[in-house]
């Protein structure tokens, strides 16, 4: 029996979401990790906008316009100015970028949480590279799990039978509902808030995306929800900040 899902699964607008979900991957981490060097590769930025027009939110479109304008008009140095600016070298208080800052007090169940997460990775051969320096609960991480999810849903509507289809949609739609769907609103209200350039218009693309995602799977995204405001346990808990050179999801061995 399918799924009940409000969506019919479509190669073309899996890919679409694919390519969508990579950029803003890349979008939040640091931009010496590959979108400063988008700037100057006119054919991948072509590719996201006719990924959003593909996606079919007015929203999304106008919004991936706007990004691709200003990161285009942007310096490197620049770039890497406002992110530390925002987000700092360790997790910013401000608007972190970290799922379990939000609304989850209690160190137990923020491990919990970090498990969960790191299940649904596994579940799909993935998990952090040694030395990535990187919680599984970073946003970056966690569109690039989408972005896999949708790849891999694009190459079986293809090449497998039906059936092999949905349980990539399947799992789409609970880490929306059980992860993303739950913190992302609330982060891009945050970013919105602190920042009018690029990053506040890639907080928007993004809102943009995973609402128009979530609302083909049935998901409500409002962001409204006090109990997702950030929280913070006691200092020097944070960890790290990434330091990969590309995206740390990697196949399991």
């Amino acid at each position: 029996m399918a799924p009940p899902v409000t969506e019919i699964p479509d190669p073309a607008l899996a890919l679409a979401r694919s390519t969508l979900y990579r950029f803003l991957s890349l979008g939040w981490s640091p931009p010496e990790d590959g979108l400063a060097a988008l700037r100057t590769a006119p054919a991948v930025l072509e590719a996201v906008t006719a990924a959003a027009e593909r996606m079919g939110g007015v929203r999304a479109q106008e919004q991936a316009r706007r990004v691709v304008g200003v990161l285009t008009a942007s310096a490197p140095a620049g770039l890497q100015a406002a992110y530390r600016r925002l987000f700092g070298h360790q997790i910013s208080r401000d608007c972190p970028l970290h799922e379990t800052q939000y609304g989850v007090g209690h160190i137990f169940q923020q491990a919990q949480q970090l498990a969960d997460i790191a299940g649904f990775y596994l579940a799909f051969g993935l998990e952090v590279a040694a030395g990535a320096g990187e919680r599984v609960d970073h946003l970056s991480l966690e569109l690039e799990f989408l972005h896999v999810l949708a790849f891999r849903e694009a190459h079986a509507s293809v090449h497998e039978e039906a059936e092999k289809v949905w349980p990539f949609v399947d799992a789409r739609r609970a880490f929306l509902r059980d992860h993303v769907a739950r913190w992302v609103p609330t982060f891009t209200r945050l970013v919105t808030a602190r920042d009018d350039g690029l990053y506040g218009e890639l907080a928007h693309l993004t809102r943009a995306v995973i609402t128009a995602d979530a609302a083909a799977l049935g998901i409500i995204v409002d962001g409204e929800d006090e109990s997702a405001l950030p929280v913070f346990g006691e200092p020097g808990e944070a960890t790290p900040p990434c330091g990969a050179d590309r995206c740390p999801l990697e196949p399991s061995p």
